[in-house]
């Protein structure tokens, strides 16, 4: 997830124009809107994308419902695969023509053209030239998030137990294949209905169980003992029963809030219970860790051209952004949705 104000309006016009996908005022999805505006170019650092696919996230939906502040019209869109169409002042190893996968972390991604800094910017060649554009576009925001919420904020270790709420998603996916490969011992993934449990159980999941079950099946799978790092991005009535999960010394990671219902932590928390309460934000560490995102980035995108990250992408056109939110914001969706900006 990310949180960020910027509202990536287009500047710099050059007379041409595209579409983009903009909402005007918070609200359910059917404030999106396909709309014609001018064409971006490139500032200082900056690159502008012809895009060809761009992924949805579920922190697209939070945007448009007001939970963030975004200005007003908002340009959702937070990651895009195209190719390089100009190149801004001072950016190097970049060229028109390239094929790219960019973090569109200020928005405006779910459009023919976008503009996005260099520095998030990957080039689809070398190892990464055979893989698909649609796969790189819904792998940009979740694998790299799960890999940063297993390792940076999760800091796994070899032999642990991880929960993942919200299994079937496409971070939660990204999560259990990844966790495997980093070490550890078993994996539980968590899940809002039997046929997301049964979809998400396709991803390596030792066990996928309803939340009714989560702590039956964390204590017998554990012996007792708990798990060392629950993933959460659910938030809601859950997010204060996950430290009841853990085991001494276990890490609570949140990295959204699906439920938009949050809850509230004493500050002697962590203490009386000996668990750790740990935060990731894309954005965040865009502005403050960005070499660390950016090493992130790059191996996600590797993971899943070698085939070590199965990403299930379900591919629509632009004009359907709408129903793609519906089915995000109903929890009707399994996997990643991205759209074919040309369709």
């Amino acid at each position: 997830m990310t949180n960020t104000s910027e509202t990536p309006a287009p500047s710099t016009p050059s007379g041409s124009r595209m579409r983009t996908v903009r909402f005007e005022s918070f609200g359910d999805p059917s404030v999106l809107a396909v709309a014609e505006v001018p064409t971006p170019e490139p500032g200082p650092g900056q690159i502008t994308v012809d895009v060809r696919y761009a992924g949805v996230n579920f922190a697209e939906v939070m945007f448009r419902r007001g939970q963030f502040p975004v200005d007003l019209p908002h340009f959702p869109g937070l990651e895009a695969v195209g190719t390089v169409r100009a190149v801004g002042e001072g950016v190097t190893g970049l060229e028109p023509g390239q094929r790219v996968a960019a973090l569109t972390l200020g928005g405006g991604g779910n459009a023919e053209v976008v503009a996005v800094g260099a520095e998030h910017t990957v080039r689809l060649d070398g190892d990464l030239a055979g893989l698909d554009g649609a796969l790189a576009a819904g792998a940009l925001c979740n694998v790299t998030t799960a890999l940063g919420v297993l390792t940076s904020a999760g800091h796994l270790a070899q032999g642990e137990t991880v929960v993942v709420l919200a299994a079937a998603g496409g971070v939660g996916t990204a999560a259990a294949q990844l966790a495997r490969t980093l070490g550890a011992s078993t994996v539980i993934g968590v899940t809002s209905s039997p046929a997301k449990a049964e979809y998400a159980r396709g991803y390596g999941y030792d066990s996928v169980v309803s939340y009714d079950e989560i702590e039956r099946e964390v204590a017998e799978r554990t012996g007792g003992a708990g798990a060392d790092l629950v993933l959460d991005s659910v938030g809601g009535a859950f997010r204060s029963s996950v430290t009841g999960l853990l085991a001494a010394f276990g890490r609570h990671v949140v990295f959204g809030n699906a439920a938009a219902e949050d809850v509230t932590f004493e500050g002697n928390h962590p203490w009386y219970t000996n668990s750790s309460l740990a935060g990731y934000n894309l954005g965040g560490v865009a502005g403050r860790a960005p070499h660390l995102l950016r090493a992130h980035l790059e191996q996600a995108l590797a993971e899943v051209a070698r085939g070590t990250v199965r990403v299930d992408v379900k591919v629509l056109p632009l004009k359907d952004v709408a129903h793609a939110h519906e089915l995000l914001e109903t929890r009707a969706s399994t996997g990643k949705y991205v759209l074919d900006v040309r369709a």
